[in-house]
């Protein structure tokens, strides 16, 4: 596949308007070609400046600048040379939207360019938060049960960027009734599984494969209990909504869904999001507080720490508009459904805590069973749970999870892990 700034499949494919297959397509020559990879992230970053300055765009456009632009959209698409993704028939369907969408960004582009920029606002910023790439490396934080004999660490590969890590085990819930949460993980771990399986054609060794990561690499929308953070003066009012006087900081929503690999567990889901409406970071402290009455032992999902690390703070920087999804196995003592409570503030202000209730009968979301499916093929990939996780296991929940309709990324997931299935082990 060559990149070309006009070709429409790849504006199509950060539109998500290809079919699964041909996104997959698209993955496979971007995991295997950086030209490809490059012209993808010049297209997503020309979509973030149009939205920029498409906000400082009057509310409509002159006559004729809307007649040109219908006029451009009818024009038939730039023929290319042909590469075979699916079927002929199948491409040439691919091509119809995504070619009209191709020729509107492109003239859009030009008229935005000789338009005069406004001032830029000055804007208040903090200093910014290291990297979330360097929290990939950082001992996780939580207890250690030390009851239980500390588990084996994954080999190291020889690349020193990819050190050993120690898998975290499940914990006393009596004995470690809380838990202080991460809110940033890394970003690297997905690239390095994918560039493994669909380009190297073999697994990925498991101390490149982190859990928390691959996690994060998707955006969930849980539906359960939602938490806001509020700042600004305290005796906030619904009539001064809009007047500056109060604006969210951050939002928490969880879902708790069966345990897929031990169905007498249950999974909880947390999602933490920093507001938009906000230029600066904020300090969030989330905790997990078990109810020892009704859970006998819990487990932090990924953040493995590295081997033979020093224990250091954990960071609590929330930059705005970022998110974090994280999960928590639970391993219940009784059928009553009252797992604790997640307690939370932001810049040392309490926010409305989250009580935990497990509700057998409640359908789960989408997005929380394709997050359980995540959980599942990363600890499988890592090796991890081997007693309980096994390849008709995965192949059932993915089986499952298929649809015509699935988002394109998503069946990128799904073609990875049946890649995956067939190739040996690390």
């Amino acid at each position: 596949m060559t990149p070309d700034p006009e070709d429409p499949r790849l504006t199509a494919y950060v539109l998500g308007e290809l079919g699964p297959d041909d996104a997959a397509a698209v993955e496979r020559a971007a995991a295997a070609d950086p030209a490809v990879r490059a012209e993808i992230e010049e297209i997503r970053n020309l979509g973030e400046q149009l939205t920029d300055r498409l906000s400082f765009m009057p509310d409509e456009l002159h006559p004729h600048q809307l007649e040109d632009i219908r006029r451009r959209s009818r024009l038939p698409a730039k023929k290319q040379s042909s590469v075979s993704f699916s079927s002929v028939s199948e491409l040439m369907k691919s091509w119809l939207i995504p070619a009209s969408a191709a020729a509107v960004l492109t003239l859009a582009t030009v008229i935005l360019l000789h338009m005069p920029a406004d001032e830029p606002k000055p804007q208040v910023r903090t200093t910014p938060a290291a990297a979330p790439e360097a929290a990939a490396h950082l001992p996780a934080p939580g207890p250690v049960d030390t009851s239980t004999p500390p588990p084996a660490a994954t080999p190291a590969a020889q690349d020193p960027a990819h050190p050993a890590l120690v898998q975290r085990g499940s914990v006393n819930a009596a004995e470690y009734p809380l838990l202080d949460l991460p809110v940033r993980s890394g970003g690297s771990s997905y690239g390095w599984i994918t560039q493994s399986i669909l380009v190297d054609h073999k697994r990925p060794a498991p101390n490149t494969v982190r859990l928390e990561e691959i996690l994060n690499h998707f955006t969930f929308r849980l539906n359960g209990t939602t938490s806001i953070a509020r700042g600004g003066v305290n005796g906030w009012h619904p009539d001064q909504r809009g007047t500056g006087v109060s604006a969210h900081t951050a939002t928490v929503t969880t879902e708790m869904i069966a345990c897929p690999w031990k169905p007498s567990s249950t999974l909880l889901f947390i999602s933490l999001r920093g507001s938009g409406n906000q230029d600066t970071e904020c300090q969030v402290k989330l905790t997990y507080q078990t109810n020892p009455g009704t859970v006998a032992r819990y487990r932090l999902l990924g953040f493995a720490p590295v081997e033979g690390s020093t224990p250091g703070p954990m960071p609590s920087a929330l930059a705005a508009n970022s998110a974090i999804t994280l999960a928590i196995e639970i391993e219940p003592s009784s059928s009553e459904g009252d797992y604790g409570s997640l307690i939370w503030s932001t810049d040392g202000k309490a926010a409305p805590a989250i009580p935990l209730i497990r509700k057998p009968d409640a359908e789960p979301s989408d997005d929380a069973r394709f997050a359980a499916l995540v959980c599942t093929y990363s600890q499988w990939l890592a090796g991890e749970q081997a007693g309980l996780i096994d390849a008709d296991i995965l192949s059932a929940l993915a089986r499952e999870l298929a649809s015509s309709t699935l988002p394109p990324e998503r069946a990128g997931f799904l073609t990875l892990i049946d890649r995956s299935l067939h190739l040996e082990e690390f």
